[in-house]
């Protein structure tokens, strides 16, 4: 895992601003269906996590950005401690971007848990821009994706799992 300041990862990524960058790609990127909620329970986050580290962490890194915390009930010290076991001093603030590659998949699943625990905003998306994942505080997450098979995978297992469409 490596982690990043917005200029760093607007420079890895190639494109004028994070933020640019990530409006563009949810603008060509379709959303799957709506808003769904977002689980409120750590289990179902837990497997949440990993169900989108198979669909996103496939065959090129991710991004995990973090946008807006602070916002309910957290434990930085716990986020923190994490990010330190990786070597990682910066504060959230200067280091807001999180990359994986497909080999840190136990990585991208603890830093991703951990936004949904602490219901943290956060954007998440794969460096070839097949899919971009939006998790709100306000409770909700929405998916955005190129490839039809992933789509079919995402829509089934979030019904398996008993997540419900926020809105359509």
């Amino acid at each position: 895992m490596r982690i990043l300041n917005k200029e760093n990862a607007r420079d890895l990524l190639k494109w004028g601003t994070l933020d640019s960058f990530i409006h563009r790609l949810s603008t060509q990127l379709p959303i799957v269906k709506g808003a769904f909620t977002r689980p409120n329970i750590s289990g179902k986050q837990i497997v949440l996590s990993n169900f989108f580290k198979y669909l996103m962490l496939r065959d090129s890194p991710v991004y995990l950005y973090v946008t807006a915390w602070g916002i309910a009930t957290e434990h930085l010290d716990l986020f923190y401690g994490y990010r330190r076991s990786m070597g990682e001093v910066r504060p959230l603030i200067e280091a807001p971007v999180h990359v994986f590659e497909p080999a840190e998949g136990d990585a991208f699943v603890s830093v991703l848990s951990m936004a949904f625990f602490f219901s943290w905003d956060a954007w998440v998306f794969d460096f070839t821009e097949r899919t971009l994942l939006r998790i709100s505080h306000d409770g909700w997450l929405e998916f955005r994706a190129s490839d039809e098979e992933l789509i079919k995978i995402f829509i089934a297992e979030l019904e398996r799992y008993g997540i419900p469409l926020l809105r359509s």
